[in-house]
């Protein structure tokens, strides 16, 4: 690693950490966690050293079961369900290959090895004197592999309902159906665009004055945005728009296997 390159790596690395402590802070001021030390955990570890795969090093942090305060949630199936003084749980794992060029530090979602998001949240019905949890559960997870699967088609990062998020509750599970399919294609988050994703669905309140009176909210999103969001969608705009040219969809078919068209 050059050393023009080891500057520019150490410095994302430290800006990454300072988005993740900015918006523990955040969350903090505005009581939408019990509990922010599951980010600032991994705001250290952005500084921690590299591991290492059969092809190359990586850096990355976790983000293990943050609680975040939810406000109450409309139009619930059941509609006997009841929430009372909701919390969600969110994970998030990112992992990042070392760039091998200045010029590629932090610029692209091609970099991501893992980044993979889980959520859930419980209530119960009371029935009869009875009290039955119940939960919903969601996840985003990343493929790296081939596309084409016996399973169906496994776009670069997809969204699942369901998951392994239901396993503690797999017993009780009454009266439901939860395939695999279908996965829907998804742009990549992080750990400050799955916790604004989180807020965004399930406070909206308190996201909608965030974003409305909070600049240092809006500018915080803004670099992951652009670092992974801009990219994803090139990629997938360049590979819909030039299929007589590429007809295989080039790297637009990793991310959404649909993208393909014949000779």
């Amino acid at each position: 690693m050059t050393p023009a390159l080891r500057k520019a790596f150490e410095q994302h690395r430290t800006e990454r950490a300072e988005e993740l402590f900015e918006i523990a802070d955040i969350l903090d001021r505005e009581r939408l966690t019990p509990n922010s030390e599951p980010i600032r955990r991994a705001a250290s570890q952005c500084k921690a050293g590299f591991r290492k795969d059969d092809a190359r090093e990586y850096w990355g942090f976790d983000i293990a079961d943050l609680h975040i305060n939810l406000e109450n949630q409309r139009h619930l199936r059941p509609r006997s369900a009841v929430m009372d003084q909701c919390a969600g749980v969110l994970s998030v794992t990112v992992e990042e290959y070392v760039p091998d060029a200045e010029e590629a530090v932090g610029r692209s979602y091609e970099l991501l090895r893992q980044a993979n998001v889980d959520f859930h949240l419980d209530a119960y019905q009371d029935i009869a004197g009875e009290i039955h949890n119940v939960r919903a559960a969601w996840h985003l997870d990343t493929h790296l592999y081939a596309n084409e699967s016996d399973h169906g088609v496994h776009p670069r990062f997809h969204f699942q309902v369901g998951g392994e998020g239901l396993d503690a509750i797999d017993a009780d599970i009454r009266g439901i159906l939860m395939p695999e399919a279908p996965r829907l294609a998804c742009a990549p988050f992080d750990g400050i665009l799955a916790v604004d994703f989180v807020l965004a669905h399930y406070c909206g309140d308190q996201w909608s004055l965030l974003k409305d009176l909070m600049p240092s909210y809006l500018r915080l999103r803004k670099s992951p945005i652009q670092r992974y969001w801009l990219p994803y969608f090139r990629t997938l705009a360049e590979g819909i728009g030039n299929l007589d040219a590429v007809p295989g969809g080039g790297d637009a078919h990793a991310l959404l296997p649909n993208i393909f068209c014949g000779e």
